[in-house]
């Protein structure tokens, strides 16, 4: 045999070669089973079929590739490091949590839901504010993995102003709750507000509470629809005055000033008597009508 020097050389630059290019391992003891020559390429299985098959948690064959390197590492079999969850992506609170919370009887992969109300009945159908059932299954509609709660619901009415401050009960009454089918218009909430309001007898106004109300608060209300362009209430020898000062519930309703009472503030010189003799040459005046703003026919913004 050849034991020169020079080919000892050339057989110790060959194996740092082959290792170099990972055709051949270092010799491992892989738990007692002896010093083996490991080729890079094989499959694990070829030595861990063992392990392989008599995994139970979770159980291996049948379910799992014997592509080990795909869960455990070479430094131990245990633990397995993270798999590719690619069938159920698994981030934020699902990344938390431990295998056996969804993967429960044995292990069945297999078997495992892949929906939100596969794993969260339980919350589904124990939810009572409000009470889900009659509700999609989808919860993705109002929840998302960061958590179960806060919900992501959109109401699908606006909650803005005052509207934000109220209690879910405020609004959905009843003994359960009614979540559905509740009405959307302001007075479908505040017929109490309307009908007992002490300012200017709300039974003559109409129910589009939006015309002198906000969100933000019931009170003050503002100028509502008032025609400023005919008669101004914000500037003019008009500004500021209380609606009560003009128009009076007894008198009709408030539409088009049909209850406006000018001759109940402009007394003295703009007296019934004194405007008659003052109007007596005046076309289509109308003498002794009973109207109380017969003036805003020909003076529809208070003045000349």
């Amino acid at each position: 045999m050849d034991r020169s020097p020079s080919r000892f050389r050339v057989v110790a630059w060959v194996g740092i070669l082959l290792l170099s290019a990972g055709l051949v391992s270092s010799c491992r003891d892989h738990g007692g089973v002896g010093r083996q020559e490991i080729q890079a390429g094989e499959d694990c299985v070829l030595c861990h079929q063992d392990d392989y098959d008599g995994t139970t948690a979770p159980p291996h064959p049948g379910l799992f590739t014997t592509d080990c390197q795909h869960c455990h590492g070479t430094d131990a079999w245990m633990p397995a490091v993270a798999i590719e969850h690619d069938w159920f992506v698994l981030r934020n609170r699902h990344a938390e949590i431990a295998c056996t919370d969804c993967h429960t009887d044995g292990f069945a992969h297999g078997a495992t839901p892949n929906t939100c109300y596969g794993c969260h009945q339980t919350n589904y159908e124990m939810a009572s504010m409000p009470p889900h059932a009659g509700y999609p299954t989808d919860c993705t509609s109002c929840h998302t993995d960061a958590g179960w709660r806060p919900s992501t619901f959109d109401h699908p009415w606006p909650l803005d102003g005052a509207h934000v401050l109220i209690a879910c009960s405020s609004c959905h009454t009843g003994d359960p709750p009614q979540w559905m089918g509740l009405p959307r218009d302001c007075v479908g909430c505040h017929r109490d507000d309307y009908d007992t309001s002490p300012y200017m007898g709300h039974q003559t106004f109409p129910t589009t509470c939006a015309d002198c109300h906000t969100t933000s608060a019931w009170t003050p209300a503002l100028e509502g629809a008032h025609p400023e362009a005919d008669f101004p209430i914000s500037r003019g020898p008009h500004e500021g005055i209380e609606c009560t000062q003009c128009h009076n519930p007894a008198l009709g309703v408030s539409t088009d000033g049909m209850n406006a009472d000018c001759i109940g503030c402009h007394t003295g010189r703009h007296a019934r008597s004194v405007v008659d003799s003052q109007h007596r040459e005046v076309a289509d005046y109308p003498f002794g009508t009973t109207s109380v703003n017969y003036c805003l026919d020909c003076h529809p913004d208070g003045r000349n």
